[in-house]
């Protein structure tokens, strides 16, 4: 008998569970967005227009004096986003490196999850890339994905802080410190969102000291205040610059402040569909989290030639629905204090971004979604519930991300082979490129966003130097000796 039963042991074959596919599925989706993003060129529009310029320009890949554009957002806009895609192209020699910085922004966010919230990695590449947004940004040269994935870490890190009751340790005060720098200082939009949040934590901090060491509070603020003094300046080095240079901190944009207009150069955005124009920015917000009247195609920026879906959605309503539902569900199935922080958290960011100038368009706020998807994540992880286990909530996020892969037709998640060869046999005029000689300052008024790609760097065959200058604002092309 015994014989038989272990005969029938060794001939059972290990079966393959759901969290075991879950994990290879996401493997291979990584290994394919990182060969998506060394393969293929991003062409859209911003990449081209001005992040890929500011980022040569930052390593003097293409130094300044050879592509003269946008001086006034070289100037004020915060560049740490392509800081680092100038750094990817260096060491690569590829224009392509500088898509790697949203795809290892994500591996980062990954790491970050697993370390403070045993999240596993699958969970949270599935997850994330569930949002038509954060997959579209994960391949693109854009800074908007790397922005708000250091913003969701900075908030999530205050949800760490409001759950524990001691006080935070060096490694929490880094985080908090490296993640509030990365999202200040990579776009102009994130860095009151920034204030905000470290206000919120600072708070959390003198509570804890307070509460646990009350008599030795101001001796520890005698030494604390200079600390978070200094690393406000490097925080929020960007806006402090401006200020002391150009009287703005959010030059070059338009800022008027109690009734006065602050030194600037471009006009304030402001863009809203045309029968959302008189609504509420909540209404705004909500409908676009929602994706009611939304763009039809889930690219990268939203963009519709029908003004009234123009920038509008990229979450996924449905799936923005599935996570609300699930949060609610942990919050009546567990009601402790964390799934209550966790609700807290939501419901305080949301009062924010639903009030917060263009926040119905989303890619400027994936924060939002990331933290809701995170603390969801969080939550299961941790209580391992029977209905919602985390392979289940695996299951539902590949379920929204393969629906997301069928309308780009999985444009997002695989390489497409579209080289620079094939960038430059579309977009740049080999009429043009012949009738540039050595030395010559060139206006190129009529090539934008394109223009870029008539830099020396990308034709190495002319084996000479000269300027472009792009034509697109003012009366650039007045100051060139030749425009074609």
């Amino acid at each position: 008998m015994n014989s038989t039963i272990d005969k029938t042991t060794k001939t059972q074959k290990p079966r393959i569970g759901l969290e075991t596919i879950l994990k290879a599925i996401a493997l291979i989706l990584t290994i394919a967005i990182f060969l998506k993003g060394i393969i293929d060129i991003d062409g859209t529009y911003d990449t081209w227009g001005y992040h890929l310029p500011f980022a040569a320009r930052i390593w003097h890949i293409v130094p300044g004096e050879q592509f003269i554009h946008m001086e006034e957002r070289y100037k004020g806009f915060p560049l740490l986003g392509e800081f680092f895609q100038g750094f990817l192209w260096l060491i690569t020699q590829r224009v392509q490196g500088a898509n790697l910085v949203g795809f290892f922004s994500l591996v980062l966010y990954a790491y970050f999850l697993k370390r403070y919230f045993q999240v596993a990695y699958y969970l949270t590449a599935i997850a994330l890339l569930g949002v038509p947004l954060i997959q579209a940004h994960g391949v693109n040269s854009y800074v908007d994905l790397i922005t708000n994935i250091f913003l969701a870490m900075t908030i999530m890190m205050a949800y760490v802080l409001y759950l524990q009751r001691e006080n935070p340790s060096l490694r929490d005060l880094l985080v908090i410190f490296l993640s509030a720098f990365g999202a200040s200082n990579s776009k102009p939009q994130i860095e009151p969102l920034v204030f905000v949040v470290l206000c919120f934590i600072a708070v959390r901090i003198l509570w804890l000291r307070w509460r646990i060491n009350r008599q030795q509070l101001s001796s520890w603020l005698f030494k604390a205040v200079p600390v978070a003094f200094l690393a406000s300046l490097l925080i929020f080095a960007t806006p402090i610059k401006n200020i002391a240079l150009y009287g703005n901190p959010f030059y070059p944009v338009r800022i008027e402040i109690a009734g006065k207009v602050l030194n600037h150069a471009l006009p304030m955005y402001s863009d809203a569909p045309g029968y959302l124009a008189d609504a509420p920015k909540a209404q705004r917000w909500l409908y676009s989290i929602l994706d009611i009247n939304s763009s039809a195609y889930w690219n990268h920026d939203r963009y519709s030639e029908d003004p009234d879906r123009n920038r509008m959605g990229g979450f996924f309503g449905a799936y923005v629905v599935f996570q609300v539902l699930l949060l609610i569900y942990l919050n009546i199935k567990y009601p402790s204090r964390k799934t209550k922080m966790a609700g807290i958290v939501v419901l305080v960011m949301s009062l924010v971004a639903a009030n917060f100038p263009q926040s119905h368009e989303l890619r400027y706020f994936m924060y939002w979604m990331m933290v809701l998807i995170s603390l969801n994540l969080d939550l299961v992880t941790y209580y391992k519930d029977a209905l919602a286990k985390p392979s289940r909530v695996g299951l539902v996020s590949l379920i929204a991300l393969i629906i997301v892969g069928i309308k780009t037709n999985f444009v997002y998640l695989k390489p497409s082979f579209y080289t620079l060869a094939d960038f430059k046999a579309r977009h740049v005029d080999r009429d043009i490129i012949a009738q540039i000689e050595p030395g010559d300052d060139v206006c190129l008024p009529n090539t934008y966003p394109n223009t870029f790609g008539y830099t020396p760097w990308f034709h190495p065959e002319l084996d000479y130097t000269y300027t472009i200058r792009s034509g697109f604002r003012g009366d650039t092309c007045a100051k060139s000796n030749k425009v074609l």
